[in-house]
């Protein structure tokens, strides 16, 4: 019988895990469930970030065991022999209906559609290592910062945002006077694609043109593997003698992008754990995810003056946190202006990202270097935007004293492929064709993937199983 009491309280646990992806994460899909299970979990987060989620789950928890539970509550007055049997059919019945919930809810039914198909999608695939990137002159520094779960959409209504007042008004301002590719005729963003639509996968979409989950270039579960057989922006930068550094307040093992930054240019990495390692952090600290975000922006400026020194081009990506779902981190010395802790958080992390681009303006090194804002991809909070149209939303992007002229800028559909071979370019590089993976450089104004072919076409072709030519 205790067999069949653990299978119900299992039942629980997936109803409550259903809970939390619906009412919380929007975009949480089994391709990016299937990445997480052959990589590590470490680094991701503090005791508070895993206490958050159990009691945003208590109360449906605690509904779902009565609920569950009432049933055998209602029998209790039958014969013993008849509870046994009906706790025994109730408890199976129970745990293959939450499975099946559970699956569905992580869109399993639709990743087994999907790799059940072929897709010929490779045909318009620039192999990055066969297209001619070059630099001509002096070589442009790059800061590029990832900014987790910024959209355009924070922005005014005004500038084409989704608020009547803008949560991110400093990186609204820093939109308006640099450039911005758009999806409409204001301010905007590129498009989320699912398998793209996580932190890892938009970082390797961004940075080398390709899918993540796309086995024919090396795969990923291989232990410092990861697309070895793809190009990436730290190949072409190493290639081209730039000093390259990442620095993130959390723990760079997780997901094992580590792992992506030493095969792909052989980065210094300066995470949370270098961090406490050069003294910046007292060991044992631990706050959100790693260190807040006003801390890494600290160390981040000593890091790059240091960079900055040896006098190489040099390439920094940062990361920030602070404004990962659930609600976000809130500084102590945060305004609280908006009654929604994560509007907050947003409103606090534009004025620390406002602050830092001004530094760098400062800096003696500045006039040679290109600084690039990159949302990651959609907020997964789903609770947030649950009353706007997820059609118009878009991914922030802001190029900063940019390498090129900016054109056709306006009603553009893209997506973070495109960023690829727009990054290059901004910094100087002249790419054969514009293109590069399934990236097309913005700036050249040429046509995207997306816009010949359609979004829904290049969402759906991804998703599918591809075979190398």
């Amino acid at each position: 019988m205790a067999v069949f009491v653990v299978l119900i309280i299992i039942s629980n646990v997936l109803l409550s895990a259903v809970y939390y992806v619906n009412k919380v994460m929007l975009n949480s899909n089994f391709y990016q469930l299937t990445y997480y299970l052959f990589n590590g979990k470490a680094g991701s987060g503090s005791f508070k970030v895993v206490m958050d989620t159990i009691i945003t789950c208590i109360p449906f928890a605690l509904l779902s065991i009565i609920v569950t539970v009432l049933p055998i509550i209602l029998v209790k007055h039958f014969k013993w022999f008849a509870v046994k049997k009906f706790i025994k059919i109730y408890a199976i019945s129970l745990l293959c209906f939450c499975v099946l919930l559970t699956l569905h809810s992580y869109q399993f039914d639709d990743y087994v559609i999907n790799k059940s198909k072929k897709t010929d999608i490779y045909k318009y695939y620039k192999d990055t290592n066969k297209v001619n990137v070059s630099f001509k002159g002096k070589k442009r520094n790059l800061i590029l910062i990832y900014l987790e779960s910024v959209e355009s959409s924070l922005m005014s209504k005004e500038n084409g945002g989704l608020f009547n007042k803008s949560r991110i008004p400093e990186l609204e301002t820093l939109a308006l006077e640099n450039d911005n590719f758009s999806n409409t005729n204001k301010l905007g963003g590129g498009k989320n694609l699912t398998v793209s639509s996580f932190t890892m996968a938009s970082l390797v979409a961004s940075s080398s043109g390709t899918p993540l989950d796309i086995k024919i270039f090396g795969g990923y579960n291989e232990k410092n593997k990861i697309m070895p057989e793809v190009k990436a922006l730290g190949d072409i930068l190493k290639e081209n003698g730039y000093n390259l550094k990442v620095i993130q307040g959390t723990d760079i093992n997780f997901s094992a992008t580590d792992q992506y930054y030493k095969i792909h240019g052989d980065y210094e990495i300066v995470d949370y754990n270098e961090m406490i390692k050069k003294g910046y952090v007292p060991k044992g600290y631990l706050e959100w995810w790693g260190i807040e975000d006003k801390k890494m922006f600290e160390i981040s400026k000593k890091e790059i003056l240091e960079t900055a020194k040896k006098g190489m081009p040099f390439a920094v990506t940062m990361y920030t946190m602070d404004t990962h779902f659930k609600d976000g981190y809130l500084d102590s010395e945060c305004n609280r202006e908006f009654e929604d802790q994560l509007s907050n958080v947003y409103a606090c992390s534009s004025k620390q990202v406002m602050e830092f681009v001004n530094w760098v303006k400062e800096q003696d090194f500045y006039k040679d270097t290109t600084i690039i804002l990159l949302g990651d991809h959609y907020t997964m909070q789903n609770s947030y935007f649950n009353r706007y149209d997820n059609d118009k939303r878009s991914i922030y992007n802001v190029f900063i004293n940019s390498g090129k002229k900016i054109s056709n800028n306006k009603n553009r559909v893209f997506t973070n492929y495109d960023m690829y071979p727009t990054i290059l370019s901004s910094i100087g590089a002249s790419i054969e064709d514009n293109k590069l993976g399934f990236g097309v450089d913005l700036y050249s104004g040429k046509e995207t993937l997306a816009e010949s072919k359609g979004l829904e076409y290049l969402d759906s072709e991804l998703k599918k199983t591809a075979v190398k030519e």
